[in-house]
Order: C-alpha cells, then sequence, then structure tokens
C-alpha cells in the first residue's frame, strides 16, 4: 500500500449506491467498473428493492431497500433510514447505474474531502464537474475549487458526491423520491448559507448520463465508456449487444 492508498484507508469512507427494480440488470457490469476504477480503500454498498446475490457484485456489500411495494415517494424516507445507522461523518452517495470509465484521482478526491473537513459551511463535493461548468464558471485566481453558486440548478443531485452525513440526513427528511431530493434539495441549499463544491482537476470522471432511463426501456447506455470495457463486459455475460445504445436520447436510439 503507497502513501496515497494509505491516507485514503485512514478516511474510512463507504459508498452507497441507490437502486431500483430496472437496475438490478446491470449491477454486474456497473459493480465490475466500480471495481476495476476505484481504489479497494472504498467501501461500496448497494441498496435496492428485494433480494440479491452478492456473490455477483465483485465484492461489494448489498442491502435491501424494501420491496416492490414500497413506493418511490419513499426513496428518501428509505435512504434516510440507512444512514441514520451509520456513524460515520461523510459517506459517499450516488446512483447504481453511473458506468465508472477512468479511475479515481487519489489526491484530487482527498483534496475534496479536506476542503469539506476544513470548512462546515460545505456540505457535499461532486466528483465530476461538467464541461459546460469547467468552461463558463469563475475561475479568475486559478483555484482548483469550484463552489456552486446559489443560482444553480441541481446543486444538489444523485451524482458521486463525498456529502457531510447529518446534512444529507436533513435533506432527505425533508423530500420525498430521487427527483424532489434533486429538486427540492437544491432549493432547500440554495436559500441557506451553505454550499456544495466540486473540483476544477479530475476526480472521477465518468458519463453523467446514467446507463439505464425510463426513456428507453430495456436498453442500456454505454456513451463514453471505454471499448475494451464494453467488450470484456458482453463476454461475461453482464451486458447484452443487442440492448446497447449510445446515450439516452429523447428521439431515436443511436447504436
Amino acid at each position: 500500500m503507497n502513501e496515497k492508498q494509505k491516507e485514503l484507508d485512514k478516511l474510512n469512507l463507504t459508498g452507497f449506491l441507490v437502486g431500483h427494480y430496472g437496475s438490478k440488470k446491470i449491477l454486474q457490469a456497473s459493480s465490475y467498473l466500480n471495481r476495476r476504477y476505484l481504489p479497494k480503500e472504498i467501501n461500496l454498498r448497494y441498496l435496492n428493492f428485494g433480494n440479491y446475490k452478492t456473490s455477483n457484485l465483485h465484492g461489494y456489500d448489498f442491502q435491501s431497500f424494501g420491496y416492490f411495494g414500497s413506493s418511490k415517494k419513499y426513496w428518501s424516507a428509505n435512504l434516510c433510514k440507512v444512514l441514520k445507522n451509520v456513524k460515520d461523518e461523510f459517506v459517499l452517495l450516488a446512483l447504481d447505474d453511473f458506468f465508472l470509465s477512468k479511475k479515481l484521482n487519489i489526491d484530487n478526491f482527498i483534496y475534496l474531502y479536506n476542503q469539506l473537513c476544513d470548512n462546515e459551511k460545505f456540505i457535499s463535493a461532486e466528483l465530476t464537474l461538467s464541461p459546460m461548468d469547467k468552461a463558463f464558471g469563475s475561475n479568475k485566481d486559478n483555484s482548483s475549487l469550484y463552489v456552486y453558486p446559489n443560482t444553480y440548478g441541481f446543486s444538489i443531485n444523485t451524482q458521486w458526491r463525498i456529502w457531510r452525513r447529518e446534512y444529507l440526513i436533513s435533506i432527505l427528511e425533508q423530500t420525498t423520491d430521487a427527483w424532489n431530493f434533486e429538486v427540492h434539495g437544491s432549493n432547500i441549499l440554495n436559500n441557506s448559507n451553505y454550499k456544495s463544491i466540486s473540483c476544477y482537476n479530475p476526480v472521477l470522471d465518468y458519463p453523467e448520463i446514467s446507463s439505464i432511463t425510463q426513456r428507453n426501456k430495456n436498453k442500456v447506455s454505454v456513451f463514453a465508456n471505454q471499448y475494451s470495457d464494453i467488450e470484456v463486459l458482453i463476454e461475461l455475460g453482464y451486458l447484452k449487444f443487442k440492448e446497447l445504445i449510445l446515450g439516452q436520447w429523447k428521439t431515436g436510439i443511436p447504436s
């Protein structure tokens, strides 16, 4: 274990990847890519409805998020219940259907973590900053730190983030489903003295579009993923070639 890994190991971070019945079909692919691109010092726990064989998750944990009778309007309540049983000050959170395509930059990850530790007004750190924000964000002092303005529509979202756990719980207690968590949660944050942050330098780059959506049912997007990864996932039986598309488009399905 090198010095970077030792520093990361000391953080003892657990990531919670939240899914739904529809995302179960890509959990083998998702966990394979997470194991490939994330250091082993980061523990992941998949949250989904019903049961799932943990042997298919490449060493990661699984926790039932409820059952089919659990309406999506209880998404926040179910997640809140899980997080209240965790004692860590900081946790990782994301949806389970983002396919990673590059390794985590440990230096920049620890930089963001330290920013959260050093400023109690910073409540979450997003691990990927969109190209638009990089291009149009105000970075006059050439800083690595990006602070989301209070006019930003999605200052809270379900992309990969480090969260101050207690603040995350407070937002979950005031929201219902995942969409409401992003929209109403952002409104709550933007009208407070707290801020979300990110980094101009790469931390965890991946396609921001979910691999599965209701927009293109029964299809799996592999847009911007490594071709070699896609080949392996098909060979292993984790993905089906006939179901693959490039992006989640409103009209037409490039494949």
